[in-house]
């Protein structure tokens, strides 16, 4: 049974090739179903017909299989116009002569015919002439006397099977393409939806981007003409130029952020989880942000552990990080303490950010991951961009993992991130594996 429906397969996918539409394909499949269809039934009647001494009739069933035969290897070659041609020409010849001369009920066959000529043409130039040419045959039909009086006349039983086999056709390739029309239909419906959510996160971004990056840039540019004023007097004050290079290190976290993001949601980057380990991350955030931290006196505690990983994407770890510990500084009050640390459950690892600021009362929190927040200052008036958090948020999902907040009003927030652990044995494991790769990159340098 398998091999039969691998060998149907083939057969029925004959002519398609990748890059071809979805209606496309599916018009090949009719023409090479309607094709097979026609051969056994042909063979058999033109053998009973030439048992019986119709051998007219008899030719005309062995040309109809032959024509069969050739529409399935122009689909081979590729020629899938000419097989629609021959497809169609030829069973519209041979049903007609079949039914001018021996009344087997051939007539409603050319009525599948014309069926099938609308649903693989949408030319409707194509469309008047096979409907012409097939109510021109039927008037002939049915006007004319019987022709061929030399050969026994068919029974009736066979002319009985022509009108079914011909009605229980149409009833099959109508809802054939009724279910295609459907399919193709639901995913219009897909792709229009998802381009819906694209168009929304586009507005979104630049929404962002007109609001917070246009302003802040506009200041810089101000501060900086103030300071070549200085410079030319010679009064340039260094907490001038600290707080100038500040609003430069936010605005271009904030611009990394929106190229994350945007790239993330607008273009569907593929998403790639490997192990990450957590502490080097930490170290580097901590020492981009050591400006911030001396200048609000702040003492960073980092209670984690070497060996502690998660199995994330490691770039999206460090932008969902870096916002965390970014919003910790910017909300403390001088002289306060941040705590990072860790702890797990049996399928996340969570990092937590624990700060002693402004924190926020429970329903500003229950929004704070769901909407862009409106721009708002740092207890020492730091610039933010009010997309971080709805970024971390995106990016903890796109890495299976959850997202929390704990805070009381003018105490303190704890902010907590959960990741997918990584399994220790697989850690060790990769370690293993890239130390043995160093070895053997070693052992080549030393043998040249």
């Amino acid at each position: 049974m398998k091999s039969f429906r691998k060998y149907w397969k083939v057969l029925m996918d004959t002519g398609t090739y990748s890059g071809m539409s979805y209606i496309e394909s599916k018009r090949v499949h009719m023409v090479n179903l309607i094709a097979l269809i026609c051969i056994f039934p042909t063979i058999y009647f033109a053998t009973v017909n030439f048992i019986e001494h119709r051998y007219l009739l008899s030719t005309i069933n062995l040309f109809s299989t032959i024509s069969s035969l050739s529409v399935l290897l122009f689909q081979y070659y590729g020629k899938l116009n000419f097989a629609k041609v021959m497809l169609l020409a030829s069973n519209y010849l041979f049903f007609f002569a079949g039914a001018l001369l021996y009344r087997n009920g051939g007539e409603y066959f050319l009525l599948c015919i014309l069926i099938v000529s609308m649903l693989l043409y949408d030319s409707r130039r194509v469309h008047v002439v096979f409907g012409t040419a097939v109510i021109l045959a039927i008037v002939i039909i049915y006007t004319s006397p019987i022709i061929v009086f030399f050969e026994k006349s068919v029974p009736r039983s066979r002319a009985v099977y022509n009108i079914v086999s011909a009605l229980a056709f149409i009833l099959v390739v109508v809802n054939f393409f009724k279910q295609i029309i459907y399919n193709n239909m639901r995913k219009i419906e897909q792709q229009r939806l998802k381009l819906q959510s694209i168009n929304q996160e586009k507005e979104k971004v630049f929404s962002i981007i007109a609001h917070d990056i246009k302003s802040p840039f506009a200041s810089l540019e101000g501060m900086v003409c103030a300071l070549k004023e200085q410079l030319l007097h010679g009064a340039a004050a260094p907490e001038f130029i600290q707080h100038l290079h500040q609003q430069i290190i936010q605005q271009n976290q904030t611009l990394d952020d929106l190229l994350q993001w945007g790239s993330s949601n607008l273009r569907g980057i593929e998403h790639r989880s490997e192990t990450v380990i957590v502490k080097p991350i930490l170290d580097d955030i901590i020492r981009l942000f050591d400006e911030q931290i001396r200048l609000k006196q702040l003492t960073i505690h980092l209670n984690i552990n070497d060996e502690t990983a998660v199995f994330a994407n490691k770039d999206h770890v460090i932008v969902i990080l870096r916002n965390f510990i970014s919003n910790a500084i910017k909300f403390s009050y001088t002289k306060g303490q941040i705590s990072i640390y860790t702890s797990v459950n049996k399928e996340l690892t969570f990092i937590h950010i624990k700060d002693e600021g402004v924190g926020i009362n429970a329903s500003q929190s229950a929004l704070l991951f769901n909407i862009v927040q409106h721009k708002s200052l740092g207890t020492g008036d730091e610039p933010g961009a009010g997309l971080g958090l709805v970024l971390c948020r995106d990016l903890i999902e796109r890495n299976n993992g959850e997202v929390d907040i704990k805070s009381i009003p003018n105490e303190g927030s704890v902010f907590s991130v959960g990741l997918p652990t990584q399994n220790p044995l697989i850690l060790y494991s990769e370690t293993l594996s890239h130390i043995n790769k160093l070895g053997m990159e070693a052992k080549k340098v030393a043998s040249h």
